[in-house]
């Protein structure tokens, strides 16, 4: 009985889909953050996907120092809102008023350095509020 001959078919091309934040995740654990912004560069990790995987870093305890200052520097503050100021730049606000209340301002604190929880200075003027990191 003759063997019946076996079909060679080609290898599928390689998919460029995007990473889940998993991958990046791991990538950013085993390479560090330089790995990171390759995948961003050639598309296969999403902007949102290298936040979840930060935030994911966070929660589990992770040292992500490095990545963190990535996301800062190169992805900015998020979808929502404008961008965070940068340091020496004017910005122009308007006061806001809930129902009843009195005239106040919401302002962004990262280009301060401050996070959730952390302390600020706020000295009041004549004409203006000063405020510090403390």
């Amino acid at each position: 009985m003759a063997k019946a001959a076996s079909k060679k078919t080609k290898a599928a091309p390689r998919s460029s889909k995007r990473l889940s934040y998993k991958d990046i995740q791991i990538a950013y654990l085993a390479d560090g953050v330089g790995t990171v912004e390759r995948l961003m560069k050639e598309g296969r990790a999403s902007r949102a996907a290298v936040r979840r995987a930060l935030d994911a870093l966070r929660q589990q305890g992770a040292a992500a120092a490095t990545l963190d200052d990535f996301v800062k520097s190169h992805l900015g503050q998020g979808r929502r809102g404008r961008s965070a100021p940068l340091v020496g730049t004017d910005r122009t606000y308007r006061a806001q008023q809930l129902s009843t209340g009195s005239p106040f301002l919401r302002l962004p604190l990262e280009a301060l350095g401050v996070r959730k929880g952390g302390l600020v200075t706020v000295r009041f003027e004549r004409d203006r509020i000063i405020v510090s990191k403390t």
